[in-house]
């Protein structure tokens, strides 16, 4: 069937739907969104509006020791922030305001998780990377432990539902803003790099150094499964990569959507004619032929954002004799639709891998 701008949007409108529910969205919230869209309303506005509301009421039941209805709503508060940020490119004024609210309701949900969840922050050059390191409930030493990067958009924030599902299966997680995201990028002005391996090398020397872990895994989500590419074929501390919707030449991005020009402009801070002299330098050629680890590439047959090409070469080139290609057809990016299976399947191919242990 040819595409056709509605095919298009829909398209758009199913992956923008799918990837907010899997990533925490409050499903009452995600439908009050879908109403409000559908009459007009302007989508940043209503999801600030709601997240204040959200918040307010976390904050009156916290105040009334009602401590597991109060995380809910921090953490509905922080959902609808970070989706009410989708359709923003620039760092203004606007999207300033509604991701200081994000990490502010965030903030709330994580004084509340108590000491399963650690605050972060791993010097790194001239700033720091911000993250947090989530243990599961009955760690022992020797717990494995995945470093877990997130994409271009979303952020740390989008990946916790992802990692509880990890830490669900008896493994730690250390779930961080590298350069060019999240709070690393606004906050402390960590911009993103072509060598970004060189980050998650020190990343990982933060994971030596608490000296409570065993076998390193690593994952990454849309761009973030390029991310964690490089670092596997330099850094043979890593057991076990899985590569969620990667790309071996992310440039491609800019075919389906050209606003990732200016996205990723932003995220290395340069204008976007500089941009184009460095897109041609991101790929894994070199690099994918060194990945030796347990490697799981996962990949939506349908994605238009990473194409299934990408996939395929990279786990082609890799040397592993521990490797999978996991083909999810009829889904979209990040197995927009099979979210709920493919984000367990991963979690449990890196628990399989990396948990040498029982824990008592």
């Amino acid at each position: 069937m040819t595409n056709t701008p509605t095919h298009a949007r829909r398209r758009s409108a199913a992956l923008l739907d799918s990837r907010m529910l899997a990533s925490g969205l409050d499903a009452n919230d995600y439908l009050v969104l879908m109403d409000q869209e559908k009459e007009g309303a302007d989508w940043p506005s209503t999801a600030e509006e709601l997240g204040d509301e959200r918040l307010a009421h976390a904050k009156h039941e916290q105040a009334l020791g009602h401590v597991e209805t109060a995380k809910h709503f921090y953490f509905a508060a922080s959902a609808l922030y970070r989706v009410g940020q989708y359709p923003l490119v620039e760092w203004d004024d606007e999207r300033k305001r509604i991701y200081c609210k994000l990490v502010d309701a965030f903030g709330g949900f994580v004084e509340l998780a108590g000491p399963q969840i650690e605050t972060v922050a791993i010097p790194y050059k001239d700033y720091r990377m911000d993250g947090w390191l989530i243990r599961p409930e009955k760690a022992a030493a020797g717990n494995p432990v995945v470093l877990m990067i997130p994409g271009a958009t979303g952020f740390k924030e989008e990946m916790f539902p992802s990692a509880m599902f990890m830490a669900e299966r008896g493994l730690a997680v250390l779930l961080i803003d590298g350069p060019g995201q999240g709070t690393t990028m606004y906050f402390n002005a960590g911009r993103l790099q072509l060598d970004i391996e060189d980050a998650y090398r020190v990343a990982l020397d933060f994971i030596e150094a608490k000296g409570e872990f065993g076998n390193i895994g690593i994952h990454g989500s849309s761009t973030g499964g390029y991310y964690i590419s490089r670092a596997a074929a330099v850094d043979k501390r890593i057991r076990a990569a899985v590569w969620n919707s990667g790309s071996y030449t992310p440039g491609e991005i800019t075919e389906f959507a050209p606003v990732y020009r200016s996205k990723f402009a932003l995220l290395y801070g340069v204008s976007e004619e500089e941009m184009d002299g460095i897109w041609p330098k991101m790929t894994l050629e070199g690099l994918a032929s060194k990945i030796e680890c347990s490697y799981l590439v996962v990949h939506s047959e349908s994605d238009h954002i990473f194409l299934m090409e990408g996939a395929r070469r990279a786990i082609a080139e890799s040397p592993s004799a521990d490797k999978e290609l996991k083909e999810y057809k009829g889904t979209l990016h990040c197995q927009a639709g099979a979210e709920s299976e493919a984000f367990r399947y991963m979690a449990d191919w890196l628990a399989d891998r990396l948990a040498t242990f029982t824990a008592s």
